[in-house]
Parts: C-alpha cells; sequence; structure tokens
C-alpha cells in the first residue's frame, strides 16, 4: 500500500510516496506559496497529488504541516503565521472532497516524534519526547505509544518554558547561541553554528564560556521535561546534532549535572536517526494510525 505524504513547511514542501512500511520511494520538493494563503496551499496540494495519482496507486494522503493542529478534524487552529490567512484552513475536508481519498494531518513535530518511534531512533519505546532544537525548541510527546496533543494541539510547546527567568527557547536554541555570541564578540560577519563551534573546538575561551553556558540553560529545560514526563528516551533533532557523539557526549554530561540523583541515568537521550524524510514518514504513520486502527 502507497500512501501520498507531505511535509509542509515555512519555506518548502517535501512531498512523495511512502510505504504501509515507511518506505521513501519516492520524494521532491515544491516552494511553498507562502503568499498565497491557505486556499493557494491547499491547490498546490491538490495539484501535486493529482501528479503522484497519475503515477502511482495510492490509498490516502498523509500531511505533516507546521502550526497547530486539530488532528481529529485536520484543521489549521493557530500559529501558523508563515502563510497568511492559513489559520482555519481545513486541510482535511479539502483534500478529501477533491481528491476523494482519506486524509490524515498533524502538526511537523508531531510527526517527526511518530517517525523515529516507527523508523527511527525511538524504535519499540512506548514513553519518550523529540525535541527539535533550531531557530525555537519544540516537540512531541509520546505516551504508551500513543503522541499526546494536549487540549488544543498545543502540548511541546516547551520552548516558552521560563528557565531561570528567561524564555528557554530565545536562549537555549541555535538562534539563542548565535544571538548571544553575535552580541558579544567582535566579527565582521555573524557567526552561524558551524562557525560557533568550530571556534569553540579551536580552544577559543571566549566562545567557550558561551557555549557552556548555553549547554547549562538547555539543558536545565531538558531537566524538567524529564521530570516531567519521566521518559525512557529523548530523542533530539535539529541541525545541532550534526556534531554526533561529541553533542551527545556534552549534551548528555550537562542534563546529568542538573537531575538530582535519582533521575540520573534513568532517562537515555539519542540523537534523531529517522532521516530527511521524517516528516512524511511520521505523516504516514499518523494516516496509518487513524485509518488501520478503526
Amino acid at each position: 500500500m502507497n500512501l501520498i505524504a507531505f511535509d509542509v513547511g515555512g519555506t518548502q514542501i517535501k512531498y512523495g510516496i511512502v510505504t504501509e512500511n515507511g518506505e521513501v520511494i519516492s520524494a521532491a520538493l515544491f516552494d511553498t506559496p507562502k503568499y498565497s494563503g491557505g486556499a493557494g496551499l491547499v491547490s498546490v496540494l491538490i495539484r501535486l497529488a493529482r501528479e503522484l495519482m497519475a503515477k502511482y496507486t495510492v490509498a490516502g494522503v498523509a500531511i505533516s504541516t507546521f502550526g497547530l493542529v486539530d488532528a481529529k478534524n485536520g484543521v489549521i487552529i493557530g500559529a501558523a503565521e508563515a502563510i497568511d490567512g492559513y489559520t482555519g484552513t481545513q486541510l482535511k475536508a479539502e483534500l478529501e472532497l477533491a481528491l476523494q481519498l482519506p486524509v490524515a494531518v498533524d502538526n511537523d513535530v508531531n510527526c517527526v516524534a511518530m517517525a523515529e518511534g516507527w523508523q527511527g531512533a525511538a524504535k519499540g519505546v512506548g514513553n519518550y519526547i523529540a525535541v527539535a532544537i533550531g531557530t525555537g525548541i519544540g516537540g512531541g510527546i509520546v505516551i504508551d505509544e500513543r503522541i499526546y496533543r494536549g487540549h488544543r494541539a498545543a502540548a511541546g510547546e516547551w520552548g516558552y518554558m521560563r528557565i531561570d527567568g528567561l524564555i528557554w527557547e530565545d536562549h537555549a536554541s541555535m538562534r539563542g547561541l548565535q544571538n548571544s555570541v553575535n552580541q558579544s564578540i567582535d566579527s565582521a560577519e555573524p557567526l552561524d553554528g558551524k562557525a560557533i563551534f568550530a571556534l569553540y573546538d579551536q580552544g577559543n575561551t571566549q566562545i567557550q564560556a558561551i557555549v557552556q553556558a548555553w549547554f547549562k540553560l538547555l539543558a536545565r529545560g531538558l531537566a524538567n521535561l524529564i521530570y516531567a514526563f519521566n521518559p525512557e528516551r529523548i530523542v533530539i533533532g535539529g541541525g545541532i546534532t550534526a556534531r554526533g557523539a561529541q553533542f551527545l557526549h556534552e549534551l548528555t554530561s550537562a542534563v546529568q549535572t542538573e537531575l538530582q540523583p535519582d533521575f540520573q541515568e534513568m532517562t537515555q537521550i539519542v540523537l534523531a536517526s529517522a532521516g530527511n524524510h521524517a516528516g512524511m514518514i511520521g505523516a504516514s504513520k499518523n494516516w496509518l494510525n487513524t485509518y488501520q486502527t478503526k
């Protein structure tokens, strides 16, 4: 069985065909029509889906999208400023009407969390959280093998937590790190994450002090999540994970330092491994959960 899968981002749409086993057999990119409103995006998704339907036999359409999503009804209910007029868009109803296929929609970070549980670093784990560290910090929560979405689909918005009086994602995200560094040092050009960690690894003492303070703030937030959810694993995603085992060791050490003794070593921190198409894979898993369990 094949599914059409979309991963709608603020800049690009990843789309293609995913099998019922989570294999991506076709994938492409399309620029997000961010100035065309919700209706313009729906039109693009319908057109791209029809192109795939002409080539493949498909059972349905699976969508991962930024924003707060009413997953039951497939409606965008908030936090979707990247596209004017996206809030209120009824993705599920409009695509089902146009394509005559069952459609399932969920938030992008929830989909990534599902992908990690199905094909990635949390495979076989019933209780875990996925934390994405990028411009902000967000995540998905899996309890007893099921996504926890909260009362109005806003669970996992822990970037807004206050840690040491600071909004966590404003200071512990990659954006926060870059801002801290670029406000503190003299540089002809702003330093990105790669440049910051290159200087960190070279032993630049000023950079090392800033990065270590960043690790501490990031670790404090993760420690709070461990206290709140008692997950078996925390799956860390985002561009920073390109540092691989070194980053994992640095972060794990920082988190263990922040935890009370009874909680140390209780939760395993791992790096995301579902890959570049995690949104599409997770959207497909959400579709299977929605329609194959009925």
